[in-house]
C-alpha cells in the first residue's frame, strides 16, 4: 500500500476545490499514458484534481485513493451538498453520502474515511450512484458473472450483488486476464479516475458478454470432488469439496506458508484429471509412476502458477495427500528436514520424506518411493 505524502489540508483542497488543470498539465501524465484520456475527461469535467506539492501541482497516477477523496468525487458527479461544515475536511463529504443513503455509517465509518478505500467497496458505491443517476443497469447473468470470477469466494458477502453488477456492466473488471476482482486491493488514482469515468460514461465501461455460462475450464464457482473419480473439468481450487471414499468431506484450502492448494490436508484432489492425448488416460493413485504425466497443455496453471503440461502429480502413500512436481519442490523448500537422518528408510515427522542414506527423498517421488518400498517389503 502506497503512503500519501499530503496533508489534510492539501488533500481537502485537492479534492472538494478542484485544480484548473487538465491532463496535460500535469508533469506526471503523459500523452502516451493508458489513463490520459480518462484524467483529461475528468479534469475537464472538474470531477478530478490534482494533488499540489511545492507549488506543482501533480495528479499522482500511482497514488491509492481514501475512502473520503473517492466519495469526495462521487458526491460531486451526483450533486450532493457537501457545505456542513467539522473537524475534518470530509465531513459535509461523509454527511452528503450518509443523507443520500450512498453508504450508511454500518458500512463506512468516520473512523474509515482516511483509510484506503477497497474495490469492493469502489463496486457497491459506483452501483450506488449509477442507479441514483436514474440509470437501470443489467442483473441478469450473475450467477455466469460469478462462474467467471477466479477469487469470487473472497467478495464479502455485503458487497456481493454490487460486484457482481458492477463487473456485468464493466464497470469494474479483472486485475489479470483471467478476471481476478481481488476484492480488498485497492485502485491507484489513475484505475480510480477511469472507474469514477465509467459512472458518467456509458460508452467507457468494459464490454464482456455473460448471456452464456463461462466454459467448464474457467468456472470458478466451487464444485465437489469425489476420491478418484475421472473428469475433466478443470484443476482443483480454494473452496472445492473433496469428498474422501469413507464420505468425510474436506474444503481445499490454499496454505499460508507455502501457497500450496492442499497442503497439509490429506487429500489429492487431481487424482482424475482426464488427459485428452494418446488414449486418453486419467490420472489414477495406481498409473502415478508409470504414466501420471499430463501433456495436454488445457488445464493451465496449478496453485504455485506453473503449467501442469508435462508434468506428473504424486500422491504421498502414507498421507494420501497429492500435488503436482512443481507443487511438491515448493512444499520441499519450506519443510524439507534440515537436520540429517540416522538410519536409512527413516521417515521424516511430517511423513513427508524418507532418509535414502545420503539424504532426504520426498515420499511422493518415484525415488522416494521405490526406498520405501524397499525397506517396507
Amino acid at each position: 500500500m502506497k503512503t500519501k505524502k499530503i496533508t489534510a489540508a492539501i488533500a481537502a483542497a485537492a479534492i472538494t476545490i478542484g485544480t484548473a488543470a487538465n491532463a496535460a498539465s500535469f508533469p506526471d501524465v503523459k500523452s502516451g499514458d493508458w489513463y490520459y484520456d480518462t484524467v483529461t475527461a475528468m479534469t475537464n469535467k472538474g470531477l478530478f484534481a490534482g494533488i499540489e506539492e511545492n507549488g506543482t501541482v501533480y495528479f499522482k497516477p500511482e497514488n491509492t485513493m481514501t475512502h473520503a477523496e473517492f466519495i469526495a468525487v462521487v458526491d460531486r458527479i451526483l450533486g450532493l451538498d457537501t457545505s456542513a461544515k467539522g473537524d475534518k475536511w470530509w465531513y459535509g463529504v461523509y454527511k452528503a453520502a450518509v443523507d443520500a443513503n450512498l453508504i450508511t455509517s454500518g458500512e463506512i465509518s468516520e473512523t474509515d474515511m482516511d483509510s484506503d478505500i477497497t474495490r469492493q467497496e469502489m463496486a457497491m458505491i459506483a452501483v450506488r450512484a449509477i442507479e441514483k443517476r436514474g440509470e437501470t443497469l443489467s442483473k441478469q447473468y450473475a450467477d455466469n458473472v460469478q462462474a467467471s470470477i477466479p477469487d469470487n469466494q473472497k467478495i464479502d458477502n455485503r458487497y456481493r450483488d454490487f460486484v457482481l453488477t458492477a463487473y456485468e456492466n464493466g464497470i469494474l473488471c479483472g486485475v489479470d486476464n483471467l478476471g481476478t476482482f481481488d476484492p480488498n486491493g485497492t485502485l491507484t488514482r489513475a484505475a480510480a479516475a477511469a472507474v469514477l469515468n465509467r459512472i458518467i460514461e456509458p460508452t467507457a465501461r468494459e464490454s464482456r458478454d455473460f448471456s452464456q455460462p463461462p466454459d467448464p475450464l474457467h468456472n470458478y464457482n466451487p464444485i465437489t470432488i469425489y476420491e478418484g473419480q475421472p473428469r475433466e473439468n478443470r484443476l482443483a481450487r480454494e473452496g472445492d469439496i473433496f469428498v474422501k471414499a469413507d464420505g468425510t468431506q474436506v474444503v481445499l484450502k490454499t496454505d499460508p506458508v507455502t501457497g500450496v492448494l492442499g497442503y497439509g490436508q490429506g487429500v489429492a484432489p487431481d487424482v482424475g484429471i482426464m488427459d485428452e492425448v494418446g488414449q486418453g488416460i486419467h490420472i489414477t493413485r495406481s498409473s502415478l509412476t508409470a504414466n501420471g504425466t499430463l501433456t495436454t497443455g488445457k488445464y493451465g496453471p496449478n496453485s504455485v502458477g506453473k503449467n501442469v503440461s508435462d508434468s506428473q502429480y504424486w500422491v504421498n502413500p502414507l498421507t494420501g495427500e497429492g500435488h503436482w512436481d512443481s507443487e511438491w519442490a515448493v512444499i520441499s523448500d519450506y519443510t524439507l528436514p534440515k537436520e540429517q537422518g540416522t538410519e536409512e528408510g527413516e521417515i521424516s515427522p511430517d511423513n513427508n520424506y524418507i532418509w535414502d542414506g545420503m539424504g532426504w527423498v520426498t515420499l511422493a517421488c518415484d525415488n522416494g518411493r521405490i526406498v520405501f518400498e524397499y525397506y517396507n517389503k
